[in-house]
């Protein structure tokens, strides 16, 4: 089903698949998705912190398999089986790409997202920092704490500790590491 005159993607397990070549362009040139090249041509792969993001400004429809356009609720839902901490993490994601940075996933490295330098896209530079979301009240221990910062540092990346108050507020903290 194509919606006219519309970014659409299609809802395809935890991922939102986009086809359409003019949408796959505009996407990627504003650092959305991560692009697929296949037999039957090119697709855009989103995460659901894209989707909903996107959705949530209006700027895109996410569908069902069968034509159905899907809500915020619903896509929270989906994304709350995956993470339960889905909304503190949005949060965070929604905040950083409002203050014009490109934000990816970083899970695969041990953290919620990677931060590109505002104005660069993956490809075009190393991310600058990797992001940790925390709820205020979440202890960490100081080998936990270490562990995170030896591991940025291995990255090439800053650390920062985004933590999420009960108003949701967001703090930043950046955390490195000091020789004496």
């Amino acid at each position: 089903m194509k919606i006219k005159n519309s970014f659409y993607g299609i809802l395809a397990g935890n991922k939102i698949i986009v086809t359409d070549k003019r949408n796959i362009d505009k996407l990627i040139q504003k650092g959305f998705g991560e692009l697929k090249k296949e037999k039957e041509g090119r697709k855009l792969v989103l995460d659901l912190f894209e989707g909903l993001f996107l959705l949530k400004n209006k700027r895109f429809a996410i569908l069902d398999l069968k034509g159905n356009k899907i809500n915020e609720f619903e896509i929270q839902k989906i994304a709350k089986k995956e993470s339960k901490e889905f909304y503190l993490q949005y949060l965070v994601f929604e905040d950083l790409r409002n203050r014009g940075y490109c934000v990816k996933t970083g899970f695969k490295f041990g953290f919620e997202f990677r931060v590109y330098p505002k104005g660069k896209l993956p490809g075009e530079s190393h991310s600058e920092a990797v992001v940790c979301v925390l709820p205020q009240n979440k202890r960490i221990s100081m080998v936990e704490l270490n562990r995170m910062v030896r591991l940025a540092k291995a990255l090439n990346t800053e650390l920062i500790l985004a933590v999420i108050d009960s108003e949701d507020e967001i703090n930043y903290y950046k955390i490195e590491r000091k020789k004496l």
